[in-house]
């Protein structure tokens, strides 16, 4: 079966960031996380945490601007044969330490290729892929926990807590927002805030133009159905996340709680605070 990540190996044209060091564009949905307000009225560090969608397609500008970044561990969330379709290029002299977390079977719908037989199904519409997206950020908690513990342990850790940390999949929204937001809560910044950084992927891989991307690599009909099935698959819903939010609060009775359940003890958060937050 095709996949998600070979089906938007051409970035579309997009305004010029190359006065930030941390925009690629072979990549569109690479990023720090911004200086977010955070706990005791700090900030999270700058070019501290950095988030992305799979980066098999960069170019010499942006395996220099990658290089100068110095990123030292990468937590990768895709399926294996994700990975194998699309494998991450870096600099020859820049190899990150790389964890892999593998969440399939529970979240299916946002793996590279998960919503094309879905796709076939005569019923399967717009309302049901958000029922079905809705679903799978339910099932995030408990499947990307390990991922969200290597995220606190890297920042924990003595050897690795002032170098800076990538998180991705294969379009950095969905998997990537999960284990992104959990980091953010870890360290208090707001919730509004929180859900802002993981709203900025509308911006900068906008479902209408992943839809007709995908449509057209892989040779589906346009109909109205599934163009807007898979603009749904495709979105950055305010919804998808509060989801997870509410689940880890439904399950486990406060994101704090969950946070603990990943290793965030009192002496771990203030390492966190102390490696993250300015």
């Amino acid at each position: 079966m095709n996949t998600i990540a070979s089906s938007l190996s051409e970035p579309p044209d997009r305004p010029d960031h190359t006065d930030r060091p941390d925009r690629l564009q072979g990549t569109p949905n690479f990023r720090a996380i911004d200086a977010l307000p955070a706990a005791g009225g700090r900030r999270l560090k700058r070019l501290r945490l950095f988030r992305s969608d799979a980066l098999h397609r960069l170019g010499e500008d942006d395996l220099a601007r990658l290089r100068a970044l110095r990123i030292h561990t990468v937590l990768d969330l895709r399926r294996e044969d994700e990975r194998e379709m699309s494998p991450n290029r870096w600099p020859h002299d820049l190899q990150p330490v790389t964890r892999v977390f593998d969440a399939a079977p529970e979240l299916q719908a946002v793996r590279a290729g998960g919503w094309h037989d879905s796709l076939n199904d005569p019923g399967f519409d717009a309302e049901r892929a958000r029922l079905w997206m809705i679903e799978t950020y339910a099932r995030m908690p408990s499947a990307l926990a390990p991922a969200v513990s290597a995220a606190i342990t890297h920042a924990c850790t003595p050897q690795t807590r002032d170098t800076p940390l990538l998180v991705h999949c294969t379009a950095g929204k969905d998997r990537t927002g999960f284990v992104c937001a959990m980091v953010l809560a870890a360290v208090g910044v707001p919730r509004e805030s929180i859900m802002a950084d993981y709203l900025e992927s509308r911006v900068r891989r906008p479902s209408a133009e992943m839809a007709e991307v995908l449509l057209a690599y892989h040779g589906i009909e346009r109909t109205p159905r599934k163009r807007s099935a898979l603009e749904m698959i495709t979105s950055v819903q305010n919804d998808f996340l509060m989801t997870s939010f509410r689940t880890v609060e439904r399950d486990y009775g406060s994101v704090e709680a969950y946070l603990s359940a990943c290793g965030l003890g009192a002496d771990q958060r203030d390492a966190l605070h102390a490696a993250l937050l300015d």
